[in-house]
């Protein structure tokens, strides 16, 4: 792919200066500078494109609300994602990545999930049985490689399937990493949007508590999105069913990744070994048998 080019052609961004930062998970990225201003450019592989567009677009919505966001750039044509090859020019977000570490971060991270779910127009929503069945599918790849997998797909559906929640606009994998915190304004912006859906606001809640490391650890960020977030006390009580269930997708996920030697992001085999093995000890912990 020619950056350059692309970059001229699409955005009118002529001799600009584009530096790799390393990929995510599932993408590719460059620091882009051009005449004083910063961006990042960031490319998907063709099966993630729809994904990347939904995000793009939730990230609008969610920017027009006042929260940063890192929204994208239009294209001359009006577009927000060149869909061959799956690139999109996002404004960049200054600031530090927060780690999680200490209770003011996470009341940072707390009150910018809070307010993102509270822009996405939080409502009931249909049952949770409607969400996310392309993420636990028992037939992805991998899954049949590791029965517990399959057996723990059943079990946290059957878990939540008849719940009726709030939904709302989710990030789907709110990661400190993902919360950009300015120390010069205060202001604590979040990025990567690229698995943007609507959905159960506990699954968002869920993802973020896993990433803080369980309840106790991250006790700091439950108390400050109970006081800020779109959910009372009668909702919160189904929190561990969706840290299950989201365990669960971190499982299926990583088989996956195993199945079909994917190192993208500069994970390599055994990385992606220990995120299924991860997976399956915190299930086990949470009360799901994963023998």
């Amino acid at each position: 792919m020619d950056l350059a080019a692309l970059l001229t052609r699409h955005w009118g961004l002529h001799d600009a200066e584009c530096t790799p930062l390393g990929g995510g998970m599932n993408s590719e990225t460059w620091l882009v500078e051009h005449e004083g201003s910063t961006y990042v450019a960031k490319s998907v592989a063709p099966s993630a494109v729809a994904d990347l567009v939904a995000g793009c677009e939730a990230a609008t919505a969610i920017a027009e609300a006042g929260i940063v966001t890192g929204r994208p750039v239009p294209t001359r044509e009006g577009r927000l994602v060149l869909a061959d090859p799956g690139l999109t020019l996002l404004k960049h977000v200054a600031g530090r990545e927060l780690t999680g570490d200490g209770d003011q971060e996470q009341r940072w991270i707390a009150a910018t999930l809070a307010a993102v779910h509270a822009a996405g127009d939080p409502s009931p929503g249909p049952a949770t049985a409607s969400f996310a069945g392309d993420w636990l599918a028992p037939q992805l790849p991998g899954v049949g490689a590791h029965p517990w997998l399959g057996a723990a797909i059943e079990a946290v559906r059957a878990e939540t399937d008849a719940l009726t929640l709030t939904w709302s606009v989710l990030h789907s994998d709110p990661a400190p990493e993902a919360f950009i915190h300015d120390d010069d304004t205060g202001t604590t912006g979040l990025i990567d949007w690229t698995g943007a859906r609507p959905g159960p606001v506990l699954y968002d809640v869920a993802s973020a508590v896993m990433y803080l490391g369980g309840r106790e650890s991250g006790a700091a960020f439950l108390d400050e999105y109970q006081r800020q977030g779109p959910l009372g006390s009668e909702e919160l009580r189904h929190l561990d069913a969706f840290r299950r269930f989201r365990e669960v997708v971190q499982g299926v996920y990583f088989a996956g990744r195993l199945a079909t030697g994917d190192l993208t992001g500069g994970i390599d085999h055994a990385e992606n070994e220990k995120g299924l093995s991860d997976a399956r000890r915190r299930l086990g912990a949470l009360g799901l048998s994963t023998g």
